[in-house]
């Protein structure tokens, strides 16, 4: 009889720890955190973040992790697969369509007396769930910066990095660099117009018109928008914006729900307020019903099919640190939803 009970009790501790870990497991998540990004990755049909920077105020502490996102489950969990690259911040990802593959760029850690940035390319497989990082010679990759612009370029299959903040001689930079995932190169280009240097900009792909278009404009400058293409390689200056203030730290996806660019957050931008813009690049102002985030910027943001478009983490006005709320701008039904 007493080893019959000693069974049971085991059983019963195990199956307890079972439990545990499944609840645990069921309701990780990441952190709060800003100068973050994610990517939707239609192949798993989940979202994939990396990383950022714990605090708004020093001492500015880089996290690593993996995560991913089911918005059919809304659930997050952790990628725990070895190697993964270090904390950082303010890495930008982008996502290959046919493949899923992410192309992950940058960032970078504070150090005594500054920040280090990276110029290191990572790739992640979304089915392997693992990391790779690639190797260049000097000089062959774009150079460490800070706030560069990276997106995907559907039509060219090519990954297109602009601008960013060198600390090396404290410039802002308006260099233009094509990725080939096929090939595993970096290629930098020299367009005849290109936008001045900025960095921390609204970047996104347009499948209407294939173009990507960038938009935010320059410190003490108003709104600005800007167009290119990689096969043309040149930069188009637009003038249809309405006339404002400039904003920083701003998101742009594309959404495929109302197939409209969607821009949202940033410096100097009004709480609530969402931008939808057209092929012709005409801006107009989305009603979503709701209570909405109070002004947010230093944000990830993505769009999700059937959904609409994520934000997570970053800075809300006023407040001393980072935040981890997700909300969703529900562009099928209209309206705002905390997560």
């Amino acid at each position: 009889m007493w080893n019959v009970d000693v069974r049971r009790f085991a059983w019963a501790q195990i199956i307890l720890l079972a439990l545990f870990v499944t609840a645990a497991t069921a309701f990780a998540q990441p952190g709060p955190r800003g100068y973050v990004d994610m990517v939707y990755v239609p192949q798993v049909e989940k979202v994939l973040m990396f990383g950022g920077q714990l605090d708004y105020l020093a001492p500015y502490r880089a996290v690593g992790g993996t995560w991913w996102y089911d918005p059919a489950q809304d659930a997050w969990s952790e990628v725990t697969s070895e190697p993964q690259p270090g904390p950082r911040g303010a890495a930008h990802l982008a996502v290959h369509d046919p493949t899923g593959t992410v192309v992950m760029f940058g960032g970078g850690v504070p150090v005594e007396g500054g920040f280090q940035p990276f110029s290191e390319t990572w790739l992640f497989d979304p089915v392997e769930e693992r990391w790779s990082q690639l190797s260049f010679e000097e000089g062959a990759t774009p150079q460490a910066e800070i706030g560069e612009m990276f997106a995907y370029h559907a039509a060219a299959d090519l990954f297109v990095l602009h601008g960013g903040f060198t600390l090396d001689g404290m410039r802002f930079l308006n260099d233009t660099w094509h990725f080939d995932l096929g090939e595993r190169t970096w290629m930098k280009v020299e367009p005849a117009t290109s936008p001045p240097g900025m960095n921390y900009k609204a970047f996104a792909y347009d499948p209407r018109t294939e173009q990507l278009v960038l938009s935010g404009g320059v410190v003490e400058e108003v709104d600005d928008t800007w167009t290119y293409d990689p096969r043309d390689p040149d930069w188009q200056h637009h003038e249809k914006l309405p006339e404002r203030r400039w904003v920083d730290y701003v998101r742009m996806v594309y959404d495929p729900n109302l197939e409209t660019l969607i821009r949202f957050g940033g410096t100097n931008e009004d709480e609530g307020v969402v931008w939808s813009v057209s092929e012709d690049l005409e801006w107009s102002l989305l009603d979503i019903e709701g209570a909405s985030p109070p002004q947010v910027n230093r944000h990830a943001m993505t769009a999700v099919p059937g959904l609409g478009v994520l934000v997570y983490g970053g800075v809300y006005r006023g407040q001393p640190d980072f935040t981890s709320d997700m909300w969703v701008i529900d562009t099928v039904e209209g309206r705002w939803e905390k997560r």
